[in-house]
């Protein structure tokens, strides 16, 4: 259904043409807008799905391009929608003064009420009444706390290390944009709205209400419903963005970086130290310091070395990940090809003063930047990835400062140095259409002046875009350039670490949570950081673990990697000014404590790779507990939702995150829970809700705790270097709940990017594994997924340890397969059963389907 609303200086008559179609026209009494004639559109897209668009007739404000990539690839809006029989939702209109109403259709609440609207190209705002303080989202931000509080903040991707948010003037935005939010109704239900709109903006939160107040674009809101589950709104979310890229299984590992790693050397060495501490890595990263002389697409040929890099890649089985900035400097060397390249396509922003190439300045000196809305820039982009994947054989691209990041506030001095940067050639040619006047905006979000730290916001992009409307845009238009040149180079599975996102960023790159701080205020916000990105449909995500600024501490590390090894990208990383924070060089205790919970991380590390591929593309994998018990009050409390997260349904963590402590209180809901390593139960199923004290000492596991009803595959993990040693070995871990236990494991005999690919489209490489229980007699089945798949491989399961069995004498086994058992109670905790499946079970299907079925006689 689609409802056309005009809004000019007279009042008309309601006029129906059709049942899709309804016109309406009526006096619109804000008498300071600067823009009269405005149109409404409500475009009833489905029946969970709406879509809000205010726009001057006259077209004056910009849209955000949709016939062009990325942008035609990830937003699925609707343009001829079909009639529904019913809708989720109703539309009403208050005439005097203007407000636009959505309400429930089966409850009855107002989900948003969006009025006193203002509109003009340079300053625009509106303003949505809520209906209650259960609001998440709207980032990115570094603030403590997963809920949304009242306070001014701005939503403009921004280079500003250690800057914390606290919701005062001015709002204190860093990397990215994502003016998304989801919403508990007061109902229980949840919806998602996401005002797409690419501007710089404050969002002012106070009471009931949310002003945006933006300096371009037009006001499009998409409203997506879902029910008590918030996972239905954000998946409707999530597939209007074309859902999130799936990353290699690789990436799961552990990961590690320091600026500087001044030579290929040096990156070997730092592998074999891992190696040698019995430390698993999969990942070596290097910063700037590969580069010659700090140029993008160059390699300083004299410290890295091709050998060296094929040798930790293939001989040390390790993967290789540079980093890519985005700004091209200025320099005529024989390195510089990214710059003559440039030049010859000529795909380099323009001054807006002069008409010249623009010019900053970053960390090769002055510098170019490319504008990625040139058609030529597409080329240009792919070419220098190749240039640099033949000179390095990467395994994946780190793509950083792509904000993007200025260390001059709009354009540098020109005069400063002239000589030296015009040296043998000369770019200065002038091109007119790009010089444009100074623009006197009536507000500005955020940090005055709006070019602080990156580009001036009257510069013109190709096609007269205004670097104002397009700021948020460019670090999805460099992922998608450096998505499709991984894909022509042979990636089937392109990994791309990006730090400036924007919504829809995630159907091509991962990100990291920028340059943190080696404190325990950054390491507390990190998880409600981690599970925002989730929501923001990121899911690959994850903060610098023990810190990139400043000196971290052993006990701060010791807490941090506790925490990291179970974020979804774990990587540890610090700066040329901090002392060595590789963990193995800040003492015994930090070590242990490293080697104890990496080598947990790899020990699960194909369970919690099946959570991404059995979502599908949509959804969240590192979650508020509040996502699986949405009737539980205590959940909301902020002590609860910013410390405690769970990965998937069946993990919930309590790590420690405040200096000094070494117990906590964690809040556990209503459920079978238990120690996920030792199967000590905390609570039954018939207990309420309650508050456990949990103990960790800084050489401990993080405190991880397994639901009732879950079944975990786990592995041992001795002598695993990397995730390349992982054989297809596991053990069952079952936990008894107060229904059948249920899990899924991944059907394939090795893990490569191709493999995946080919074997793991549409969920085919999925199984399903159960347990039921009745009575004195269960049965424990490994079941292929519904739509089948390809012949699988050869899978051993040599153990079921069960959590919340009552303790038995005897245990006989039979089975579709030949398997012998063995049954020992733990006599510490009896509730612990232990059955071991001699010579494991070797379980293979056939093409389509398979069944395995073991059944257990207990008395």
């Amino acid at each position: 259904m689609l409802l056309i609303l005009y809004i000019p200086l007279i009042l008309a008559s309601y006029l129906y043409e059709n049942s899709t179609l309804i016109t309406q026209t009526l006096f619109y009494e804000r008498e300071d807008n600067p823009m009269y004639n405005l149109s409404v559109f409500a475009t009833y897209e489905s029946y969970n799905q709406l879509d809000i668009k205010i726009e001057d007739l006259e077209k004056r404000q910009f849209h955000m391009p949709s016939d062009m990539e990325p942008f035609k690839s990830i937003y699925n809006d609707i343009i001829n929608p079909i009639a529904c029989s019913h809708y989720d939702y109703e539309t009403r209109i208050d005439e005097s003064p203007f407000k636009f109403n959505v309400i429930r259709a089966d409850t009855e609440e107002t989900m948003l009420s969006l009025y006193d609207i203002i509109v003009s190209e340079l300053y625009s705002e509106f303003t949505i009444k809520i209906p209650t303080k259960y609001l998440f989202g709207l980032g990115e931000r570094n603030q403590k706390g997963f809920r949304f509080k009242e306070g001014i903040y701005t939503l403009m991707a921004k280079d500003v290390p250690q800057l914390l948010e606290d919701g005062k003037q001015p709002g204190k935005g860093v990397y990215s944009s994502h003016p998304v939010y989801l919403m508990r109704e007061r109902s229980g239900k949840y919806h998602v709205l996401f005002f797409k709109n690419s501007s710089p903006m404050d969002v002012i939160y106070k009471d009931d209400k949310l002003t945006f107040k933006y300096i371009g674009g037009i006001l499009q809101l998409k409203l997506f419903l879902g029910d008590y589950d918030p996972e239905t709104a954000i998946k409707l979310y999530h597939s209007y963005l074309g859902g999130w890229a799936l990353h290699p299984f690789w990436t799961m590992g552990y990961h590690h970086s320091r600026w500087p790693i001044k030579s290929s050397q040096k990156l070997k060495e730092y592998v074999y130290k891992h190696k040698e501490h019995d430390i698993p890595l999969d990942t070596i990263w290097s910063d700037i310091d590969y580069m010659n002389d700090r140029q993008i697409f160059s390699v300083d040929e004299m410290r890295f070395h091709k050998s060296d890099f094929e040798e930790i890649q293939n001989q040390l089985g390790v993967n290789y990940i540079p980093i890519i900035d985005v700004a091209v400097g200025v320099k005529y060397g024989k390195q510089d090809k990214g710059f003559r390249e440039g030049i010859n396509l000529d795909i380099f922003l323009r001054s807006p003063n002069t008409g010249q190439r623009f010019r900053g300045k970053v960390w090769p000196g002055s510098s170019y930047f490319p504008d990625f809305f040139h058609p030529n820039c597409s080329t240009y982009w792919r070419t220098m990835i190749k240039h640099l994947y033949q000179s390095t054989n990467f395994s994946g691209l780190w793509i950083d400062m792509n904000e993007p990041t200025n260390f001059c506030d709009g354009e540098c001095d020109l005069q400063q140095g002239r000589d030296k940067w015009n040296s043998t050639m000369d770019y200065t040619d002038v091109n007119e259409t790009y010089k444009n006047n100074h623009i006197f905006f009536p507000y500005i979000p955020g940090v005055s002046p709006l070019e602080k730290m990156t580009l001036p916001p009257n510069l013109y992009h190709y096609g007269k875009y205004l670097h104002k409307d397009v700021h948020n845009l460019y670090g999805l238009q460099e992922s998608y350039e450096t998505y499709q040149a991984q894909k022509e180079i042979g990636k089937p599975l392109p990994f791309i670490i990006s730090r400036s996102t924007f919504p829809g960023s995630g159907h091509f790159t991962q990100h990291w949570e920028g340059d943190n701080e080696a404190s325990y205020t950054f390491m507390y916000l990190s998880v409600g950081s981690t599970m925002q990105f989730n929501i923001f449909g990121i899911p690959m995500v994850g903060a610098d673990v023990c810190g990139f600024l400043d000196n971290t501490t052993p006990k701060l590390c010791a807490r941090w990697v506790q925490l990291g090894s179970l974020y979804p990208f774990f990587r540890n990383h610090n700066n040329d000014r901090a002392k060595d924070q590789e963990f193995y060089s800040l003492g015994d205790d930090v070590l242990l404590a490293a080697r104890r919970n990496i080598k947990l991380r790899y020990s699960i590390i194909k369970w919690y790779y099946s959570l991404f591929l059995r979502s599908n593309h949509t959804g969240t994998i590192f979650r508020p507990v509040f996502f699986e018990f949405n009737d539980d009050v205590n959940l909301f409390k902020d002590e609860v939702l910013d410390t405690q997260f769970l990965i998937g349904d069946e993990l919930m963590a309590t790590p420690i995150l405040v200096e000094g402590q070494t117990i906590r209180k964690a809040y556990f809901p209503k459920a079978y829970w238990y120690h996920f390593l030792s199967g000590s139960r905390l609570q039954k199923f018939e207990d309420p809700g309650q508050e456990h004290f949990v103990m960790c000492k800084y050489t401990d596991y993080v405190p991880l705790y397994i639901k009732g009803g879950s079944i975990i595959l786990q592995q041992n993990i001795t002598q695993v270097k990397s995730v390349k040693d992982l054989k297809n070995h596991f053990y069952a871990v079952i936990a008894i709940g107060e229904k059948d236990s249920f899990g899924t494991m991944i059907d394939l005999d090795e893990f490569s990017d191709q493999k995946i690919v080919e074997k793991c489209d549409q969920l085919n490489c999925i199984l399903n594994v159960n347990f039921y229980k009745q009575d004195n007699q269960a049965e424990f089945t490994i079941v292929r997924a519904d739509n089948g798949g390809p012949a699988s491989y050869p899978l051993f399961i040599s153990r079921l340890k069960i959590y919340g069995l009552p303790p038995s004498q005897t245990i006989k086994c039979s089975s579709n397969k030949i398997v012998e058992c063995s049954y020992s109670n733990d006599n510490t905790f009896p509730y612990i059963s232990n059955i071991q499946l001699n010579e494991g079970i070797g379980l293979e299907f056939g093409e389509t389907t398979g069944v395995f079925k073991l059944t257990l006689q207990f008395s």
